[in-house]
């Protein structure tokens, strides 16, 4: 069975680090998801399909709109990717680019703090904060059911849409 990363609890942390709730600190960790899973083959789906939303609020966000963060599915090598967080995001000259936002642990010409081109077609999920609320992130609503309920609690408090 072939496993696809996915670090969606430990990569939203890491990318929105100075959102906090009730003061909770969560450790970041890496959550693996098979790769035909349908819950996150769904998020994926929804994430691609809203993708222009995030390009609007990128152009001309209003107040409190910061954050941007778009996860890229790396080629790993070995016939997987890892979906990883890049931050950081700008559009010019018809490419994209990114800076990444959590350390990749199967890519390993990949670090952390590198500038990136991100291949439109590898983008798999975009969020960006909204007062302090995550809008987007369709990848990490799909991992809430894998968590335990006080880490899900914890995260769903952080969304703009729970």
């Amino acid at each position: 069975m072939m496993v696809r990363k996915l670090a969606g609890v430990a990569l939203v942390l890491l990318a929105l680090a100075d959102v906090t709730v009730a003061g909770a600190e969560v450790k970041p960790r890496v959550i693996m998801v098979p790769e035909k899973d349908p819950a996150m083959a769904a998020a994926i789906a929804q994430g691609r399909a809203t993708l222009s939303r995030f390009w609007q609020t990128l152009e001309k966000p209003q107040p409190g709109e910061k954050g941007f963060a778009l996860k890229v599915a790396l080629p790993t090598g070995r016939g997987g990717a890892e979906h990883i967080w890049t931050d950081q995001i700008e559009r010019k000259e018809g490419k994209i680019f990114g800076t990444i936002n959590n350390v990749p642990k199967d890519l390993k010409d990949i670090r952390f703090g590198q500038r990136i081109e991100v291949p439109e077609p590898l983008i798999s999920d975009w969020m960006y904060q909204r007062s302090g609320k995550i809008v987007g992130g369709y990848t990490i609503r799909a991992l809430l059911p894998r968590l335990s309920r006080d880490e899900a609690a914890r995260l769903r408090a952080m969304l703009a849409e729970p």
